[in-house]
């Protein structure tokens, strides 16, 4: 699999009885997506905390910012993505594009995981050393995926979001409890201000 460079994340509001018809139209949209646009990955949920709880979220990674706008073009086009906005009414609230830093992640896994933890951070810089030490903790306890990105447009242009995807709430826990007591993560607090920290459950 290619290591994408750039991330899209779109948040919408969607009626909870309307879930399982959305979920049905980002799972085509995901798969317009890849072949359309070129997505590298996808994935879907519902945010579980914070001022976005309830609402629909979407991930999409590429290798090059071309292809998020070469995914404008498949909204246009794709009935996944009509139904969403037309048959269901889905609001966007949020959608922005981040940059993916490369933080060595050993082995990422291809498989859905069944919850994502994202965490918006404000630092004056990537320090990017400090987050590849505390790399390890998330990969012993669980971790599937490990995104660091820069926000690259909106009003936190320039702040950080880390994404990270787990199996389980139990790994999600052990990885934390984990953290807690290491070294290396409380270095991060050193250059890092977490400003907030949210649960989604993936659905794709």
């Amino acid at each position: 699999m290619s290591s994408p460079k750039y991330m899209m994340i779109t948040v919408a509001k969607c009626a909870p009885q309307q879930y399982g018809q959305a979920i049905e139209h980002l799972e085509s949209l995901a798969n317009d997506l890849k072949t359309g646009a070129g997505a590298v990955t996808t994935r879907h949920g519902i945010v579980a905390t914070g001022e976005h709880t309830g609402q629909l979220i979407l991930f999409q990674t590429y290798e090059e910012m071309n292809g998020i706008d070469r995914a404008f073009g498949v909204y246009e086009k794709s009935e996944a993505y009509k139904g969403l906005v037309h048959d269901i009414a889905i609001s966007v609230t949020l959608r922005n594009i981040l940059r993916i830093e490369d933080v060595g992640l050993k082995n990422p896994s291809s498989d859905v995981p069944a919850y994502g933890v994202a965490t918006r951070v404000k630092s004056a810089g990537l320090e990017l050393d400090r987050l590849r030490a505390a790399v390890p903790h998330f990969e012993k306890n669980g971790a599937m995926i490990f995104r660091y990105c820069t926000i690259l447009t909106g009003p936190t242009a320039g702040h950080r979001l880390l994404v990270v995807g787990y199996p389980s709430m139990d790994a999600v826990e052990k990885t934390y409890d984990a953290l807690r007591g290491s070294a290396e993560y409380n270095e991060i607090l050193e250059t890092h201000e977490i400003e907030w920290r949210n649960i989604i459950r993936i659905t794709g």
